[in-house]
């Protein structure tokens, strides 16, 4: 009886062994085999890149649509490192008074604009209808715009619309089969720049092939023939009360995920669809700092005029 203690208490006392290691192996079984011991592999990160340096340098592309504003789930912890992501948050633009004096508020304006804009500017050979949404579009000059937004599955089509006088003023067709690439992400600046950080999402559509922007392209504000088009939610979704679907209208998500779609089940399309942050080439940024702080992108009563 007292060897068979003897024995219990050898054995507990060898296998006691604290280490502050979290890398350090068993001991028990280092012993059992000291020569055939397999370096721990590392987990690799998946980091998305920006595009400051070029189309080379974007991160692949993923089958599945991240929602930025998705809650993080309660069990995230259970997740293993490679596969969480971390989200960008959002400002939320302007108040809700002064988002009031928005004449796209109002309620029937903006489905009125949109249903004309389906009857009257699309036609059966632009493809299947697959949404519409009323979006604002940053310029290559940092500037926002409001724009109505169809999509169909053979074109994206952009839209000037005067929501006082109620009519179409010019438009824009962008076919998928010319995109190259597509870029949904946090919207930045260069290291260099002075504006400050927009904290918004936004999806760029581009059709350059990689190519570097021309210095005459780059640095003429009047140029219309910019190789990309770059699109953020518009302010209203912020504020706007009501179903899901209601607000989906103004939801720059929504609409990339439906065109992300639309890319993908085209066999002739070679676009190429990443996640990662959109670089807005703005370093001073005075004037559009100037005009998106006064909305002069937007419709909307200002005092006693609108325009």
């Amino acid at each position: 009886m007292g060897d068979l203690l003897d024995d219990d208490l050898e054995f507990r006392g060898g296998t006691l062994q604290l280490s502050t290691d979290p890398n350090a192996e068993d001991p028990a079984g280092s012993s059992e085999n000291n020569t055939a011991t397999e370096p721990k592999s590392k987990p690799s990160s998946n980091v998305n890149p920006s595009i400051l340096s070029g189309a080379d340098s974007l991160s692949s592309s993923t089958s599945s649509f991240a929602d930025a504003r998705t809650q993080e789930p309660a069990n995230a912890s259970a997740v293993p490192p490679q596969e969480q992501t971390v989200y960008p948050r959002y400002d939320v633009p302007f108040n809700r008074e002064n988002i009031k004096d928005f004449f796209t508020f109002r309620k029937g304006v903006v489905e009125n604009a949109i249903q004309e804009c389906i009857t009257v500017l699309l036609f059966p050979e632009d493809g299947e209808y697959l949404g519409a949404w009323l979006l604002t579009e940053i310029t290559l000059w940092d500037n926002e715009k409001e724009r109505i937004v169809l999509l169909t599955s053979r074109l994206v089509m952009t839209i000037k619309y005067d929501f006082i006088a109620m009519k179409q003023l010019d438009f824009k067709k962008t076919y998928l089969d010319d995109l190259d690439t597509i870029v949904i992400g946090e919207m930045v600046y260069p290291p260099s720049s002075l504006v400050p950080e927009r904290n918004l999402r936004g999806v760029r559509l581009m059709w350059n092939k990689g190519e570097p922007l021309p210095l005459k392209m780059a640095w003429n504000p009047f140029n219309q023939d910019v190789p990309f088009i770059t699109f953020a939610s518009h302010p209203i979704y912020w504020h706007k009360d009501g179903e899901v679907e209601e607000r989906s209208t103004y939801d720059m998500e929504i609409f990339a995920q439906k065109l992300q779609r639309a890319v993908e089940s085209m066999a002739s399309s070679s676009c190429c669809i990443h996640h990662s942050p959109i670089v807005i080439q703005s370093y001073v940024g005075v004037s559009s700092m100037l005009h998106n702080k006064t909305s002069m992108g937007f419709f909307k009563v200002r005092g006693k005029f609108s325009f």
